[in-house]
């Protein structure tokens, strides 16, 4: 074994040979020569377990992280730079240092309770979700054999604030002109923010009243018929052969986080969040008749468990079942005629039949 730096370096790096010749280079990470030297010798240690006896060598969380977020970058590069590279980064400033085996059960409960402190569960879930892929991922390829046990983290209640017509007004009427026609189209298409900003009218078909979302949150693209709002409001703004639809001073709109606080600040709607459009989309879509399986389908949802929370929206959601029950209930014509009954095989008056009907005895015939 032999500790070396090398040319411009101030880490030391380690070199050494196993039993069959093969010729290990690693760097440590490190300029301190005896923090180096037993990093070194842990190495050497791990190699000769896997030689001998099949044990895996510990695996750094580092490594597996940035083996996932290749792999992301390279399948998901939209979504990649949007959103996962930051996820990816904060886990990777927390868990500095970590092997993948120390993600224990322990270990695990108490980074979602110390994060829980500061943001929602669902961001938890979606860090976790992350951390689970990597080591899921690196297990797959053979670098590690630790099955990692999460705890179970219960899930936030799904948000479901969606506008009345009055609000959607007041909303538009508050906005700025050029913030104005992105409502309108988010509310009439059900389009994601990162959906709206990166259509290009290379995916506009004004002719066929159709446009694409590409490579959408799941990884799909995704087709959408457009209604005669929403033909009107992308024809307002001027269609062109290529380059951002929606635009701010002629350039690309990359962010309306203070033009919208704004205008919901003007409109006294400060609850409202913009992905409130994409539930008013789907809302009135079930309002309207339309079954959940077509509303998934027009939001891009993989699964219909994603638009359950509209299903009490549904016209006749309760009155449709109400119907089916009576309709296997057997009839007592008589009893909405008879002043007197029997209860258990006694004889009681119609007085005592009105009064324990009024107080909710239905049994009685």
């Amino acid at each position: 074994m032999q500790l070396y730096k090398r040319n411009g370096s101030s880490k030391w790096w380690v070199n050494w040979t196993d039993r069959n010749g093969k010729r290990h280079r690693r760097s440590s990470g490190t300029n301190d020569r005896k923090l180096a030297e037993a990093l070194a010798a842990q190495w050497v240690k791990e190699n000769f377990l896997a030689e001998h006896f099949g044990k895996k060598p510990e695996l750094p969380f580092s490594e597996a992280l940035l083996r996932y977020a290749k792999a992301q970058k390279r399948d998901h590069p939209k979504h990649f730079k949007s959103k996962t590279r930051y996820r990816i980064k904060f886990l990777a400033q927390w868990f500095k240092g970590y092997n993948v085996s120390d993600f224990t059960y322990g270990a695990m409960q108490d980074f979602a309770d110390k994060r829980m402190e500061t943001v929602s569960s669902a961001m938890v879930l979606r860090d976790v979700a992350i951390i689970k892929a990597a080591i899921n991922k690196a297990r797959r390829e053979g670098l590690t054999d630790f099955v990692p046990n999460f705890p179970k983290l219960k899930p936030s209640r799904p948000r479901n604030r969606w506008l009345t017509v009055d609000e959607e007004r007041r909303l538009v009427n508050a906005a700025a002109d050029h913030l104005k026609p992105l409502i309108l189209f988010a509310i009439d298409t059900g389009g994601r923010l990162s959906e709206l900003l990166g259509l290009d009218w290379r995916n506009v078909d004004l002719m066929a009243r159709r446009v694409t979302f590409v490579e959408t949150k799941n990884g799909e693209d995704r087709s959408l018929r457009l209604c005669q709002r929403a033909e009107k409001t992308l024809a307002a703004l001027g269609p062109k052969d290529s380059g951002p639809v929606f635009t701010y001073k002629d350039k690309s709109l990359n962010s309306i986080k203070s033009a919208f606080g704004n205008a919901r600040t003007k409109a006294k709607l400060e609850d409202v969040r913009f992905h409130d459009l994409r539930h008013t989309f789907a809302s009135r879509l079930v309002q309207g008749g339309i079954p959940l399986y077509n509303v998934m389908h027009l939001t891009g949802h993989k699964s219909l468990s994603m638009v359950q929370r509209y299903a009490h929206l549904a016209p006749d959601f309760q009155e449709g079942a109400i119907k089916v029950l009576d309709a296997q209930r057997p009839a007592h014509k008589e009893s909405l005629c008879h002043n007197s009954g029997t209860v258990g095989g006694t004889e009681i008056s119609g007085k005592d039949v009105k009064s324990l009907k009024e107080n909710g005895a239905a049994w009685v015939t």
